[in-house]
């Protein structure tokens, strides 16, 4: 009778490691395209595809429905990673992990 709260428990756990990993990979991307990005010349397009190159060699399968979004103005780059984590349960979903990383954009100096 307690063997299934027990297993629950475990995987409920498992659950949440791979939601914090998710989080972690998501944030990483979004700094990645954010380092990218805001180098001079300061390029959206560059974020992006950074961005979307880190979670395709690190995220595979971690994150699901995975998207990014960048928006850049003439002083910083923001890159935002959302997706949901992969699921351990049958029939349920993943939970959502949202992630952004805001760099200024690099400026030469005189």
């Amino acid at each position: 009778m307690v063997f299934p709260v027990v297993l629950l428990l475990v995987m409920t756990l498992i659950q949440a490691a791979l939601w914090f990993y998710a989080r972690s990979v998501a944030l990483g991307a979004a700094q990645e395209g954010a380092r990218e990005g805001r180098v001079q010349p300061a390029s959206v397009a560059r974020a992006q595809s950074a961005a979307e190159d880190f979670l395709t060699q690190t995220a595979q399968d971690l994150l699901v429905s995975r998207s990014v979004a960048v928006s850049g103005s003439p002083s910083t780059v923001e890159v935002t990673v959302t997706g949901t984590s992969i699921s351990l349960f049958p029939g349920l979903g993943g939970w959502p992990v949202t992630q952004t990383a805001v760099g200024p954009v690099e400026r030469p100096t005189p």
